[in-house]
């Protein structure tokens, strides 16, 4: 009966000792666990899967849609230094007429009013050789002084009607302030913003979202037939 005590005293300390082993081990993976997102929160983990190339940096990622915040896009989306155009198209007793009256540009004008691409969530031109299309566009009014312009603002179908009224606005008021910086007269100038109503591509994927992130432009020139 010794011998037995003795027994289930001894298993009754081994078990006490693997189950408090256990339970340490396990408070300090729990910790370290921890302490690794608190410093990825904080931006001190060394092993951030941030970028890990340029390729990865460069690549846009369509999968993952998260909409900004609807103030971050209703803030600042007019450049308050550009000054906004005198006359209102489509004014009564106005110089310039209604939007019905620009026209999508011309073949000859096709290559000088091209189309502007953006990224996901972005008012940003897509890449740096939309800036030598601006530049062409803004040498072209300069010269043009009777020439008027929409910049429209389009958006993908994804997300609310509101979130891409606003963002296309402020991709319009971007490339309009961008040509006023480029020595436009404003008054020459106006934008409007269609958000995700007038698709170019009907595709619900990431080729069709890429088309239909745009801005577009329509012309008027009096006295000219374009």
């Amino acid at each position: 009966m010794k011998k037995l005590s003795i027994f289930i005293f001894s298993f009754f300390i081994s078990g006490c000792t693997t189950f408090m082993n256990n339970l340490w081990e396990g408070t300090k993976t729990q910790a370290r666990s921890l302490k690794q997102k608190g410093t990825s929160l904080i931006g001190l983990e060394t092993e951030s899967r941030l970028v890990s190339s340029k390729q990865e940096f460069c690549r846009e990622e369509e999968s993952d849609f998260i909409p900004l915040n609807i103030q971050d896009i209703t803030t600042h989306l007019v450049d308050y230094e550009s000054p906004q155009a005198k006359d209102t198209p489509g004014e009564e007793g106005g110089k310039i007429p209604g939007i019905e009256a620009f026209q999508m540009p011309s073949k000859m004008l096709a290559a000088i009013f091209e189309k502007i691409y953006f990224n996901t969530d972005g008012y940003l031109p897509k890449s740096k050789e939309y800036l030598h299309s601006i530049n062409k566009a803004a040498n072209y009014l300069k010269k043009h002084k009777t020439t008027y312009i929409f910049v429209e603002g389009h958006c993908d179908q994804r997300a609310s009607e509101s979130y891409n009224l606003s963002l296309g606005s402020r991709r319009a008021n971007y490339i309009r302030n961008l040509l006023i910086k480029e020595g436009v007269n404003p008054n020459q100038i106006f934008t409007i913003s269609y958000g995700k109503e007038r698709l170019a591509d009907l595709r619900n994927n990431a080729q069709g979202w890429a088309k239909n992130r745009r801005v577009t432009f329509k012309i008027y020139e009096k006295g000219t037939t374009l």
